[in-house]
């Protein structure tokens, strides 16, 4: 940390590292920086050697990147004049004339132009500030930063076709002292746009080729579309058997209507097919589980795109370390394929210990295998124990259920809960069909059958509808998400939206019947851009649930064990966990069969990754979908501190009760880790 504050220090001018004795060095003139800072931005920022014998040509240098700085900041009619005498050390007089320094002012625009000038502003202002490097405040003159400014107008016109836009920059004194206002003089010209393509020699069809460029036709015609265009097309019948396919293009230009045409003259060569598929390296996985995860048979026909997408499918189940693909063309019109594999430690064992408000002190166990007896499925233990529950759950699942995209998994669980409503043992099974449509994210859809034993059950208050026995429960649920968050475990940028439905019944094994609907929506909106420098960023979460519990047929009440609480670390945080809504007479929580929540949080980085959080919450719970009253909320509001780690967040809140009924706390202290919501 010393190093980079140092580092930093030196860049401004604020401290040197020791160098050699310098020679006989004076500034005058210097009324805005002092002779110390001028000294050491020569030194540190320009590596000009004033130290020891330096000569006139150092001197001449020196001079030169003074003015290149008094520039940079904003000091447009600086200059810079020296005095040199060669001597034993030797001497030199920099006679500055600042000639006062100069801000951005107004900026105006004339001419037509596709953009708006709200829009042509932005883009200026943006460039003018990074090419200064100051991202608030005035923007400083500086005639190279005024460039790039009228340099990314031009840019953004290409962008949109005006492939000959020019803009022109005029500068007037503003009515204030210092300010220069700016005039932008806007030609755009004519707009192109790709009008028509023709293909020569093309080995398929052309409506199938104008498929491929679809999202080029009648589009805006930029700069290097020609070369794009050319690469797609020539790409798309490499990767369906012309490995030998080139391609080359003729655009035509017409200067008064700004009609493209683009001509392809097409070479494919022969088509390819797959020969023989060998697999060298592997150890424990067996040959054939991996011919079935690659999924690419001998005699079909090469593609290329669907060979990538094959080995990305062995490396992404997680038992290799490298899973290669070499393509071997043969005379015979075959390309047979070597996948050079790396297996990967497949076993991992993790060890968790924490604590919560309410299960306080708990540990964790996990377990996988990420090649369960060398056929590449997943099988996984998970345990938990606490000082209120414990449990153990495992699952073996195939991330390619017969070959296809779909995840087929089972799974079984045992645990002994107590939570603040009840105390049950609960055991139980699931199967389970999924499938995702990214790899990146968790997008996609989910069918699960569940069958769950409780026994031993003990509500804490009087259950709803009368006293609660043990049962059982046979449910199938479907549900789907939509997930564009940056970072799963700490995320600060994007989209998350869920929907399940899951419908218990005797036809399904158990002995109570209810529809369950639920649904969630968390939007995380960045206040500034997330870069690699600058991977801890201001940005504001919103969050709303909705979830409504139907019974129906013989069931009059759903047990407690079902039902939907709120209150906690992840809800409303003025409330203890599961502390709001419906209670008996003794005060107990029994949940609700209807459920709103509503959360706004803004996070504010502080340093490095320790943040600041102010939020607010909102949430009820009704004793039946038929009492929702939407303004009837209680409403939390307060402060918190978030620790960013890789492994996530660790979070403290404080929720304060807005509107206090009887019996409610005043507030409530909540710990957690993770994302909130």
């Amino acid at each position: 940390m010393r190093g980079v504050l140092l580092a930093i220090a030196a860049w401004f001018g604020l401290w040197a590292p020791a160098r050699p004795p310098a020679g006989d060095i004076h500034f005058q003139g210097n009324e805005s920086f002092g002779s110390a800072q001028l000294l050491a931005i020569l030194r540190n920022r320009y590596d000009i050697p004033l130290h020891g014998d330096f000569g006139v040509t150092d001197a001449d240098d020196a001079a030169f990147f003074l003015r290149t700085f008094y520039f940079s900041r904003g000091y447009r009619a600086a200059s810079v004049a020296y005095t040199f005498r060669p001597a034993h050390p030797p001497s030199v007089l920099f006679a500055i004339d600042e000639g006062g320094r100069n801000s951005i002012g107004g900026v105006s625009f004339d001419g037509a132009s596709d953009l708006p000038p709200d829009r042509l502003r932005e883009i200026f202002d943006a460039a003018v500030r990074q090419a200064t490097l100051r991202p608030f405040g005035r923007m400083r003159y500086v005639e190279s930063a005024v460039e790039a400014g009228r340099v990314a107008i031009v840019n953004a016109l290409a962008q949109r076709g005006f492939l000959v836009a020019a803009a022109t920059v005029s500068d007037s004194p503003a009515s204030l002292p210092g300010l220069v206002d700016l005039r932008i003089r806007i030609d755009q010209g004519v707009c192109y746009f790709v009008r028509g393509v023709s293909f020569a020699g093309a080995p398929v069809d052309d409506a199938m080729l104008r498929g491929v460029l679809r999202e080029y036709l009648d589009q805006p015609y930029q700069r290097n579309q020609e070369a794009l265009m050319r690469t797609r097309v020539q790409d798309w019948l490499r990767n369906r058997g012309y490995l030998q396919a080139e391609v080359a293009t003729t655009a035509t230009l017409d200067p008064v209507s700004g009609k493209v045409t683009v001509v392809f003259d097409i070479a494919a060569g022969r088509t390819y097919k797959i020969g023989h598929i060998r697999v060298e390296g592997v150890r424990d996985t067996r040959v054939s589980a991996i011919l079935s995860r690659f999924a690419v048979h001998p005699g079909t026909p090469y593609d290329a795109s669907k060979v990538d997408a094959a080995a990305r499918r062995l490396w992404f189940s997680g038992a290799f370390a490298e899973a290669d693909v070499q393509r071997v063309p043969n005379a015979d019109g075959t390309v047979d394929l070597l996948l050079k594999i790396e297996e990967a430690p497949a076993k991992r064992i993790q060890f968790g210990l924490g604590y919560s408000q309410w299960d306080r002190g708990y540990g964790q166990i996990h377990y996988i295998d990420r090649n369960f007896l060398g056929t590449l499925n997943r099988f996984s233990i998970d345990g938990e124990l606490s000082q209120r529950s414990y449990g153990i759950s495992t699952a073996l699942t195939d991330p390619w259920l017969f070959g296809t995209d779909f995840e087929g998994s089972i799974g079984g669980a045992y645990a002994r809960r107590e939570l603040p409503a009840y105390r049950s043992t609960e055991a139980s099974g699931t199967l389970t069909l999924a499938r995702s449509y990214s790899s990146a994210n968790l997008t996609g859809y989910r069918f699960q059958y569940g069958y769950k034993r409780v026994s031993d059950a003990e509500v804490f208050g009087e259950a709803p509808g009368g006293p609660v026995s043990d049962y059982t429960l046979g449910s199938l649920t479907f549900s789907q998400t939509y997930d564009t968050r940056n970072n799963i475990l700490s995320p600060m940028k994007g989209l998350f939206l869920n929907h399940e439905i899951e419908v218990a019944s005797p036809v399904l094994l158990g002995d109570i019947s209810f529809l369950r609907l639920s649904a969630q929506v968390t939007y995380y909106l960045p206040l500034r851009e997330i870069t690699t420098e600058h991977p801890f960023i201001p940005f504001v979460i919103f969050n709303h649930r909705i979830g409504a519990l139907l019974p129906f047929g013989d069931t009059n009440s759903v047990p407690v064990q079902e039902r939907f609480f709120l209150g906690g670390p992840n809800t409303v945080r003025s409330f203890q966990l599961d502390g709001l809504g419906p209670r008996d007479r003794g005060g107990n929580p029994i949940g609700g069969l209807a459920m709103l929540l509503f959360n706004a949080e803004i996070q504010w980085p502080v340093f490095n990754n320790i943040y600041l959080a102010a939020f607010t919450d909102a949430g009820n719970l009704w004793s039946d979908v038929r009492d929702i009253q939407p303004t009837d909320l209680q409403v939390a509001v307060g402060p918190g501190m978030r620790i960013y780690t890789p492994l996530g967040a660790i979070r403290i809140d404080y929720g304060y009760n807005v509107n206090r009924q009887p019996g409610d706390p005043i507030g409530n202290w909540q710990v957690g880790f993770g994302f909130t919501f």
